[in-house]
C-alpha cells in the first residue's frame, strides 16, 4: 500500500507529541473492514508520496519511534494490521521492524517512484536508441564503402574484360598468322622444289646444248673433211701444158 497526504497528516516530530485522531468516516470504514478481515497476508507495499513516515515499536503513537522516518517510495513487507485498522506492522528491507500508520501505505508504487522508474527506462531506451542509431550510421558508412568497393571492382572487371577481348583478338590474329606462316612455308617448299626441278632441267638443257654444239662441231669438221676429199674429184683436172709437150 502507498501512503497518502490526508487531513491531519504532519511531520515526524508530531507523531511523538500526540496520537493521531481517526476521522469519523474512516472509523466507520475500518469497523466494516475489521468485521471481515482478521489479519493481512504478507505482501510488499510502499510508502506513499509523503516526505517521511516514522516507524514505531507498537501500534500507537504512544510507542517509541524506532525509525525517524521512511522516505516516500520505500518498499515494505507487511505482516499484520491492528484491530482498529489504524496501524500496520511492517519490516523494511534493511531489517527494521515496527508499526506505521495504515493511511500512508498503498499497494501501488507512488508516482515519484514510477517517475524515477520511467526516467530510468527512458534513459535506457534513449541509450538503446543512440546505440541503434550509431549502428545504423556505421552500417550506412559500411554500405557506402561497400558501394565504392563494388564500383571499383566493376571498373576493374570491365577493364579485365577489355584486356581479355584484346588478348583473344591478338591470339586469334596470332593463330591466323601462324596458319598463314605455315601456308607460306608450304608454298615456299613447293617453290623450292619447283626451283630445284627448273635448275635440274636447266642443267640438263645446258648439257644437251653443249652436246649439240659438240656434235655440230664434229659434223662441221666431218663435213669439211668430206668436202676436202670429195670436192677435188667432183671437178675434172686440166692437162698441164708446158714447154715439153
Amino acid at each position: 500500500m502507498i501512503l497518502d497526504r490526508r487531513d491531519g497528516a504532519v511531520g515526524p516530530s508530531a507523531y511523538c507529541a500526540q496520537p493521531c485522531r481517526l476521522p469519523r468516516r474512516l472509523a466507520v470504514l475500518l469497523a466494516a473492514v475489521l468485521s471481515s478481515v482478521a489479519a493481512v497476508a504478507q505482501e510488499t507495499q510502499f510508502i506513499s508520496d509523503v516526505v517521511l513516515v516514522p516507524v514505531r515499536s507498537g501500534a500507537g503513537s504512544e510507542y517509541r519511534i524506532v525509525n525517524a522516518g521512511l522516505p516516500s517510495g520505500t518498499a515494505l513487507l507487511v505482516f499484520t494490521v491492528s484491530e482498529d485498522g489504524k496501524w500496520t506492522e511492517i519490516e523494511t528491507r534493511g531489517g527494521t521492524r515496527g508499526w506505521v500508520l495504515s493511511q500512508y501505505l498503498q499497494k501501488d508504487p507512488p508516482a515519484g517512484l514510477l517517475i524515477n522508474d520511467l526516467k530510468r527506462e527512458l534513459e535506457r531506451v534513449q541509450g538503446e536508441r543512440d546505440r541503434v542509431v550509431s549502428q545504423l550510421n556505421l552500417s550506412s558508412s559500411e554500405a557506402s564503402e561497400a558501394d565504392e568497393t563494388i564500383t571499383e571492382l566493376t571498373a576493374t572487371l570491365e577493364a579485365t574484360l577489355t584486356e581479355l577481348t584484346e588478348v583473344k583478338r591478338v591470339s586469334a590474329a596470332a593463330l591466323d598468322l601462324d596458319s598463314l606462316n605455315q601456308q607460306l612455308v608450304a608454298e615456299l617448299e613447293t617453290e623450292r622444289s619447283d626451283a630445284d626441278l627448273l635448275r635440274l632441267e636447266n642443267v640438263r638443257l645446258r648439257e644437251r646444248i653443249a652436246n649439240n654444239q659438240t656434235l655440230d662441231g664434229a659434223l662441221a669438221v666431218l663435213l669439211g673433211v668430206i668436202l676436202a676429199v670429195v670436192a677435188p674429184r667432183l671437178w675434172p683436172r686440166k692437162n698441164r701444158q708446158d714447154g715439153w709437150s
